[in-house]
């Protein structure tokens, strides 16, 4: 299997081996090739940042739909790909993932990803099967939301295809439009969706019966029995399991602000894990972030309107966090029949920030800060997971063993562990394993991902190394892109309670210990 690299202006396709554990790194260091050089673009000015010229930057990249060599196995964590890019809202680079049955769909279909270069001349949806692609014409589809597009291409392609797919929010050019996988996963946060609109790319849809290699079955199987055990017994995965399911926690319990929940009416569930994570409601997956980011962050408390919200979200293929602060900055509500308002500002490189406010997190804000592509809610481990009062204590053991110290107040900056945690995590996205069933607080241990992934391809991975070298990637991208550290901040709103000159030292340190000013970590 190799990735099926595109252009998508002649149809000309090209296999590319794939490349240690493949995924994110490989397409990372084959968008780094592709990039000219240039100088730094001193803080972001605005005409930089215009809506049209950073699109056409975006559409100009190469974009790619990536797994790595361990996703498409079923066994707990493996259901990841990932989109790499240029973000049309901040001129940075972009990387997101999605979870879900798409991994395994690309692997079925032969590949570990697709890069899509260039523009086509007229809409198409790009074919991916036995290992290679074509291009077929997409202007039945053009204008189709992604659930109906999603419909058409199923029954054109048979019930096992795979279907990554823009709406109608993606077409337009709205700067934070999604990729929607599966109908129910979206590709969040970056324009991926006006990156694929401005390319002419209407779906990549993944069709085969292909079984990805694994070096020992039998280990996948006694991981994955064992991960069921644990997962039984461990507190955040309960929650995850358990219907109403996590996405809906701004709506339940003693902190709750939004009216009670309806039941869900299904799940949409990952191949291989027992969790299922992602509730349905409305016949819409509903994921951590937008109940608070269309209801709660918006002063909606019903939460049946911003349940449909969201279902709006997906078949629209318009990411809710970036939408809902479109609209906070807007004065107005969701799908009120005007046009998708631009940007709003409380944003890092222009990307909008995460439902969960830095100032009660200060290292978690660091990561908004410092993280190349921008905030995302999961760069690291919460701050409040290892405070004295509301932490988890069942975690600590695992956290000590990197050298981290726990538990700490959660408005205590450690720079320190911020580090250890963010490069934690990005080696987890550099494989592909999701942070939702692993380390440091579900059952997927720091060995265990060692196991699992050794299972699966017969090497074993040195997970905080792949996060370093990821990150470092990245940083390395926005460099080339004249992405400036002086980005790196937080709105000025956040210091108010926030000791402004602290955390920007706190970041420059930070940036440091993560090798991004030329010191190893």
């Amino acid at each position: 299997m190799g990735i099926v690299d595109v252009d998508l202006a002649t149809g000309r396709v090209r296999i590319r081996p794939v490349e240690g554990y493949g995924g994110p790194t490989q397409a990372l260091r084959l968008l780094l090739d592709a990039l000219p050089g240039g100088p730094p673009r001193g803080d972001i000015p605005d005409e930089v940042a215009a809506p049209e010229a950073v699109v056409h930057l975006a559409a100009d990249a190469p974009s790619a739909l990536v797994a790595s060599s361990i996703a498409g196995v079923a066994a707990p964590g493996l259901a990841r790909v990932a989109a790499v890019g240029v973000s049309p809202l901040s001129g940075a680079i972009a990387e997101t993932r999605a979870e879900g049955p798409f991994a395994a769909g690309l692997r079925a279909a032969g590949s570990t990803g697709v890069v899509l270069r260039g523009r086509a001349e007229h809409p198409v949806y790009v074919l991916v099967t036995a290992g290679s692609a074509s291009l077929h014409d997409a202007a039945d589809l053009w204008g189709s939301d992604t659930w109906a597009a999603t419909d058409t291409l199923v029954a054109r392609h048979g019930p096992d295809a795979a279907v990554a797919v823009i709406g109608p929010a993606g077409e337009a050019g709205t700067p934070y439009a999604s990729v929607v996988t599966c109908r129910q996963h979206p590709l969040p946060r970056l324009g991926f969706g006006a990156v694929w609109g401005a390319k002419n790319i209407k779906a990549v849809v993944c069709v085969g019966a292909a079984r990805p290699p694994v070096a020992d079955p039998l280990a996948v199987t006694q991981i994955s029995d064992w991960y069921a055990e644990q997962a039984a017994r461990n507190p955040l995965a309960v929650w995850q399991h358990t219907p109403p399911g996590f996405g809906v926690w701004p709506a339940v319990g003693p902190d709750a602000v939004m009216t009670a929940p309806p039941a869900a009416d299904g799940v949409a569930p990952c191949p291989g894990c027992p969790t299922n994570c992602i509730k349905t409601f409305r016949g819409a997956g509903l994921h951590q972030e937008a109940l608070a980011a269309l209801g709660r962050d918006l002063g909606i408390v019903d939460t049946l309107a911003v349940l449909e919200a969201n279902a709006q979200c997906l078949r629209q293929g318009v990411d809710p966090v970036s939408y809902a602060e479109a609209l906070r900055a807007a004065g107005r509500t969701p799908f009120d029949g005007e046009a998708y308002p631009p940007p709003g500002p409380d944003t890092v490189k222009r990307v909008a920030l995460p439902p969960f406010d830095p100032r009660r997190q200060p290292n978690l804000g660091l990561g908004y800060a410092v993280a190349p592509f921008g905030p995302r809610y999961d760069v690291c481990e919460h701050d409040l997971d290892f405070d004295p009062e509301h932490g988890l204590p069942y975690a600590y053991p695992e956290v000590r063993r990197l050298g981290v110290r726990v538990p700490r107040p959660a408005g205590e900056i450690d720079v320190e562990r911020t580090a250890v945690l963010m490069a934690l995590w990005s080696g987890l996205d550099a494989l592909g394993v999701c942070v939702f069933a692993s380390t440091p607080t579900r059952p997927l241990s720091l060995d265990r991902v060692g196991d699992l992934v050794e299972a699966v391809t017969g090497d074993r991975p040195d997970v905080l190394a792949l996060g370093y070298q990821r990150l470092r990637l990245l940083a390395e991208i926005n460099a080339r892109l004249g992405v400036p550290p002086a980005a790196d901040t937080l709105p000025d709103r956040y210091f108010d309670t926030l000791d402004r000159a602290a955390f920007q030292a706190a970041v420059y340190q930070l940036r440091r210990r993560l090798g991004f000013d030329g010191e190893d970590s």
